[in-house]
Parts: C-alpha cells; sequence; structure tokens
C-alpha cells in the first residue's frame, strides 16, 4: 500500500538489538516494527531465558510484564537490570523491575500528587471510597471492570462479599473511583502517551460510546474530528503532565492510558508491554490512516534512538545463589511455567 513507502523511508542496519523480556505470548506486540525497513533487529525473551542464560548479548534492555511478576523474581529481574546498565557502551536497560509501581501503587500516587482526582483501594482493607460511584478491577492482569457502576457503600460491601463467596482473591482486586465524560459529543475517548527512554510523544485516540474503552474499531470516531485529533498529537498536548507521570512511575518505556474530565487528564494506568498493531492499517478513512501513519512513524523513530548502534561482546550473567537455584531447581520458581 502507498502508505507504505513513507513509514518506511530508508533502509538501516542495526549492528546490536533491543531485546524485549516478557511472557511468550506477549511476542505478537512487536509484530508492527516488520511495516518498518528501517527497524532496528529486535527480539523477544522470556523471564525464563534471562535467568537461565549465562551470557548477556550487547543491546537495549527492555523489562516489560512487571507488575504480574512474583517478588523474588522482580528481585533477580532488577539485579539483572544493574548489571545491564553498569555494562557500559553497547548495553542499556530499561524499567527497573524493583521500582516500577503496579496499577494500584501508580493510581494512589497520582491521586496524593495531584494529577488524578479519583483515588483507588484495595478491596481487602475494607475500603470507604471518598466519592461514588466506583467500579473493581483486577490488580494482576489487564482485564475489563468485574463490576458495573457501583453507587453505594453498601452496594460495594455486598459486591465485594459476592467476589470473595464465588472465589476471587481479594487482594487482587482494586475499587477506583469512577472519573470520566464524554470528551466530544457523546464520544468518551482514551487518549495514550509512550514513553520511549527520554521521548515522549501521544498515540491516536480510541473512541467509544461507552464508558470504558477498548479497540473495537480503529474507524469509529466523531464526525469531523479528525483534524483536531491530528492537531492534538503533533503538538503533543498535555506531554509536560505525562512526562511527571512516567517519572513518578519510575517507568522509561511503556504507554500511559488516559481521557480528559473537566479539561484535565485523568491517567488510568501504564501498560508496560504495548502493542506495535497492525490492525490501524486496516482504515478506510483516508484521515484516519494519515494519523495512524504518522504516531506509527512517530514511534519507531524512538525505537529506533534506542537502539545501542555499537559493537560490542556479550557480558556474563549475574552469580547469584539464587539463579543458580532457578537454573538447578525448577520446582522451586514460577517463570518455565508461567512465560
Amino acid at each position: 500500500m502507498a502508505f507504505l513507502a513513507e513509514l518506511c523511508p530508508s533502509k538501516v542496519l542495526a549492528t546490536i538489538m533491543i531485546i524485549f523480556i516478557g511472557p511468550n505470548r506477549q511476542r505478537h506486540n512487536l509484530r508492527g516494527f516488520k511495516l518498518f525497513d528501517d527497524a532496528p533487529v529486535t527480539k523477544h525473551k522470556t523471564y525464563n531465558w534471562l535467568f537461565r542464560t549465562h551470557r548477556l548479548p550487547a543491546a537495549t534492555y527492555v523489562f516489560t510484564f512487571i507488575d504480574r511478576l512474583h517478588p523474588r523474581e522482580r528481585r533477580l529481574a532488577s539485579k539483572i537490570y544493574h548489571h545491564i546498565n553498569a555494562a557500559g557502551a553497547g548495553f542499556k536497560a530499561l524499567n527497573d523491575p524493583a521500582k516500577s509501581k503496579n496499577r494500584l501503587d501508580l493510581l494512589k500516587s497520582l491521586h496524593t500528587a495531584g494529577i488524578n482526582d479519583f483515588n483507588a483501594y484495595r478491596a481487602d482493607e475494607a475500603p470507604k471510597p471518598a466519592k461514588f460511584p466506583v467500579f473493581m478491577r483486577y490488580l494482576s492482569v489487564s482485564l475489563p471492570p468485574v463490576t458495573d457502576l457501583i453507587h453505594t457503600q453498601v452496594e460495594l460491601e455486598s459486591a465485594i462479599d459476592d467476589l470473595a463467596q464465588a472465589g476471587e482473591p481479594l487482594d487482587d482486586l482494586i475499587v477506583i473511583e469512577y472519573c470520566s465524560e464524554p470528551i466530544v459529543q457523546d464520544y468518551f475517548a482514551k487518549v495514550s502517551a509512550y514513553r520511549v527512554d527520554d521521548q515522549y510523544f501521544l498515540d491516536f485516540f480510541l473512541f467509544d460510546r461507552k464508558w470504558y474503552v477498548k479497540l473495537r474499531d480503529f474507524d469509529i470516531m466523531p464526525p469531523d474530528f479528525a483534524a483536531t485529533e491530528a492537531e492534538i498529537l503533533r503538538e503533543n498536548r498535555w506531554i509536560d503532565v505525562l512526562k511527571n507521570v512516567f517519572e513518578l512511575a519510575d517507568i522509561q518505556y511503556g504507554r500511559a492510558d488516559f481521557s480528559l474530565v473537566n479539561n484535565r487528564p485523568q491517567i488510568y494506568e501504564i501498560n508496560f508491554h504495548p502493542q506495535s498493531t497492525l490492525s490501524q492499517y486496516e482504515s478506510k478513512i483516508p484521515e484516519r490512516l494519515e494519523i495512524a501513519n504518522f504516531v506509527a512513524r512517530r514511534r519507531m523513530d524512538a525505537i529506533i534512538a534506542i537502539d545501542q548502534k555499537i559493537s560490542t561482546k556479550a557480558i556474563k550473567n549475574i552469580v547469584d545463589p539464587e539463579i543458580t537455584a532457578f537454573r538447578l531447581r525448577p520446582w522451586r520458581n514460577f517463570a518455565p511455567q508461567r512465560y
């Protein structure tokens, strides 16, 4: 298709590579990179590989899936993260697994910092939200809410009890104060902002007539909004707020999802391993396709910039008793089964 020529202006050969660390089932998140002839060499490796390998090739390592790791795995991964960053030229790691905040910690921190107007609570701590309605969703996985909007404290306590009786671990459920409104006409929107190391930029809007917005059809959008969206994306509107969000979360690679309420960004979560999807290139709306083209090119330019481009030898992995136990006693670890 014609727009691919704009996406791929020239071939650039990468001497090193970027290694994404995450579960096997998220390998497809890098699929969109193949549209670009100038994309750097990328590989997807699991935490099982990270803990078992004896040598680490020169690369930029992007740690993903952090919020779903066992604390023991986070500790080991963080040791390797620091080992990589101390290795010198040709080695770099993004997202310290020991520091990056999970969904609940992030939402509470954003509320305390005055960035978000809403708060969140753990369901097993007898929450008494400051305002209603609220809803509940999982802490450890990115799935739709497990409840509809809940309007009173009595309804909330009943819902928590019902979920506990159904076998749901309450320490994996969070109660979130509802904070959303249509962004234009009767369309709700999810806006996204990326951080790729020291680069920050907005991604395209997603729209729905429901308050919980997910990607269903890329071409759903309000009439006559394409020009406004393009202007917002090109000027990177609200990006200073989003820089503060990523700094607060201690995340160097990820996608923050937010919307506008009373003309202020309200941040809902940060995804550690955002998709580089192909679906937007199926758009039948020329203006929408142009927007997809623009944001995809900008993201790829940021990815190219974190490629080390310095030929150097591999380094030894860390020497650690827990790493040794992981390699020799598979029944005492999680990674081979989960990843």
